[in-house]
Order: structure tokens, then C-alpha cells, then sequence
């Protein structure tokens, strides 16, 4: 009888224990050298459907800004509804300029914002227009805000990136690549 009370007692007993004591999350810590990987982009949708017709233009508007004192090494990607990159030039007009080129790396100073305009007039058919954008990281890490609006006459549909939150993208380390491109 004491050996088959040893035998439900003691299994009993530290199976009682295991459920007691809290488990202990293992996170990595700066002082292990150890970070958590941040993404390499952010994608947003440009609500372009909305108001697609040969009838009809519109005008779409983005702007990009660094919230980092240091420069971010950046690239802004725009698609078509088939999936291919739009990279069409954009526009100024009436005082709305464009100083980021679509599928083109470039720098965003510390502080500083980047403008892209462009009016889909109705000699675009919808299935060119950009229907989705992409922020890609090329190198180092960003710290950048993004918001955007696509206008027909006096509607106008916001264009919202991360929720309209300041958002971290962080280049994967790899020694080999100078500049990265679109995958």
C-alpha cells in the first residue's frame, strides 16, 4: 500500500508544481547584444477603385517624412492592379510638387518630407493606375511617418499608412549588398 501511494504521490506532487510555478519569458536583451528584427517595409493600399472609370481623373497625393534626425536610406515602390510597378513621374500642380520617384532609392534627409502627386486623367485606363504602395528600407533603419489622399472633384478618400502612426523599418544585415532592390 505505501508503494502504490508513492507511486500517485510523487508524479501528483510535481505535476502540481510544474502548473504553479509561471513559466518565464526568454527575451532578448541589449545587454546580449540580441534585438528584435523589425520589418524591411510597409505596404498600404491607394483606395484608386473607388472612383475608377474612363469618364473620370482624379488626383492622388503622398507625402513621406523622416522623424529621424538622420538621413533614411529609402525606396518607395508603387503597383498596378496586375501586380507590375508603377513607376510613373509625378506631377506639379498648383503648388502640389513631387520630389520622390517611384522604384528609385533615395535618401530622405533627417526631418525632411517627401512629395509624390500625380492626376490619373481619364486617358489612364484603371487597371494602370497604382492600386498598392510599398516603403522599402534599403539600408541602416528609418523612422518615418506616412499619409496619402486620392480626390475626384470634392470626394476624397484618405490614404492611411500604419494606422496613421510613426513606424520603424530596419534593413536585414547583409554585408554584400550595397543597395537592395525590389525582390
Amino acid at each position: 500500500m505505501n508503494n502504490m501511494i508513492k507511486r500517485i504521490a510523487i508524479p501528483t506532487l510535481a505535476l502540481s508544481f510544474m502548473l504553479m510555478l509561471p513559466a518565464k519569458a526568454v527575451e532578448p536583451t541589449a545587454a546580449t547584444g540580441e534585438l528584435r528584427a523589425l520589418p524591411d517595409s510597409i505596404a498600404f493600399q491607394l483606395p484608386v477603385n473607388n472612383y475608377c472609370s474612363p469618364e473620370d481623373s482624379l488626383d492622388f497625393s503622398f507625402q513621406l517624412s523622416n522623424t529621424s534626425a538622420n538621413a533614411a536610406d529609402i525606396t518607395l515602390f508603387f503597383y498596378k492592379q496586375d501586380g507590375t510597378k508603377f513607376n510613373a513621374e509625378g506631377s506639379s500642380y498648383r503648388e502640389i510638387n513631387s520630389t520622390l520617384l517611384p522604384g528609385k532609392p533615395f535618401s530622405l534627409p533627417g526631418y525632411a518630407t517627401g512629395l509624390y502627386h500625380i492626376n490619373f486623367g481619364n486617358h489612364i485606363k484603371c487597371g494602370d493606375r497604382a492600386y498598392l504602395g510599398r516603403i522599402l528600407v534599403n539600408s541602416g533603419t528609418a523612422s518615418l511617418i506616412a499619409r496619402g489622399w486620392v480626390a475626384k472633384g470634392d470626394q476624397i478618400e484618405q490614404v492611411v499608412v500604419n494606422n496613421h502612426n510613426a513606424f520603424e523599418l530596419m534593413s536585414p544585415p547583409l554585408p554584400s549588398e550595397k543597395n537592395r532592390t525590389e525582390p
